[in-house]
């Protein structure tokens, strides 16, 4: 007896990729959201960063979405540039922990060179890639950052 073997189609990722971007493109254009600069970085990941920045209390914050070939988008927000550097890392680990622990949507992380940032991951396959949503999630940064900024910097500061 001969078994029927299954053929596994390989997707393209960088189509995968590329029908995102132009998903997000599309949707800026449409809805005439100009405040975008895209960059597009030659990595293995065929890395696409959208640039922007929002204001909260006053302070520009820098934010950029990251997409690639993955099913992942990032959106990072940078609360406050080079405020940690590393050795005050470990007085503010718990602090920042317990904002993860308690902020469900997004996460808090140091850059290397001490930036204090926001992070959301998001799920965005090719076909289920929705602008919409990912501008609500935005929406929704922007809000708690609105809410929870000068808390935060409290936070950072007095360690």
């Amino acid at each position: 007896m001969t078994e029927k073997v299954k053929e596994t189609k390989v997707l393209d990722m960088e189509q995968k990729r590329a029908d995102k971007i132009d998903k997000m493109q599309q949707f800026l254009t449409d809805n005439k959201i100009d405040c975008f600069d895209v960059q597009k970085i030659e990595d293995e990941r065929h890395t696409t960063i959208f640039r922007s920045r929002m204001e909260v209390k006053g302070q520009i914050l820098p934010m950029a979405v990251l997409m690639d070939d993955s099913v992942y988008i990032i959106l990072q927000v940078q609360i406050a540039p080079q405020v940690i550097p590393e050795a005050k890392l470990p007085e503010l680990a718990a602090a920042i922990n317990n904002m993860n622990n308690n902020v469900r949507p997004f996460k808090f992380t140091v850059s290397e060179k001490g930036d204090f940032m926001l992070n959301a991951c998001i799920t965005a396959e090719n076909n289920t890639f929705n602008p919409v949503l990912l501008n609500a999630i935005i929406g929704e940064a922007l809000k708690f950052l609105e809410a929870q900024y000068s808390n935060i910097m409290e936070a950072i500061w007095k360690k």
